[in-house]
């Protein structure tokens, strides 16, 4: 495949709004990442960047319900949104996360919420750590 299909919603009521230009194709051109063992498809930041950029503003939420390699979450953070993530698949998490990290340079805002209760990264790797 030459291609990724890439979908956006709106509320049923809501405005179709676009934050850039008129004039875009509806082929983009993105250089496709080399094969890695983090994900078997993982997407480039710039092409989730591109529709993020087009169909929402600064601070607003974002919703990937297929977490994957986290190439939105990483293109969220680049583009000031917030990402709510969702990915059932516990390795994929892992790369989600360590991803992420290594984007932003610390556990700070990193947590986990299991049962209803949240944990710092912290406490979930000395946990995991611990477990062997």
């Amino acid at each position: 495949w030459q291609h990724e299909p890439v979908l956006f919603g709106w509320k049923k009521k809501g405005k179709h709004l676009w934050y850039t230009g008129r004039k875009e194709s509806t082929i983009w051109e993105f250089d496709k990442p080399k094969r890695n063992g983090e994900h078997p498809t993982m997407k480039p930041v710039a092409l989730i960047a591109y529709p993020i950029m087009n169909s929402s503003m600064s601070n607003t939420l974002v919703l990937d319900p297929f977490g994957g390699s986290g190439s939105t979450l990483v293109a969220c953070e680049q583009t000031e949104r917030s990402c709510a993530t969702i990915e059932l698949d516990e390795k994929y998490c892992d790369v989600i996360v360590k991803r992420y990290i290594e984007l932003v340079g610390s556990t700070a805002n990193v947590t986990v919420q299991r049962d209803g209760l949240d944990y710092t990264y912290e406490e979930v790797a000395s946990e995991e750590a611990s477990d062997g």
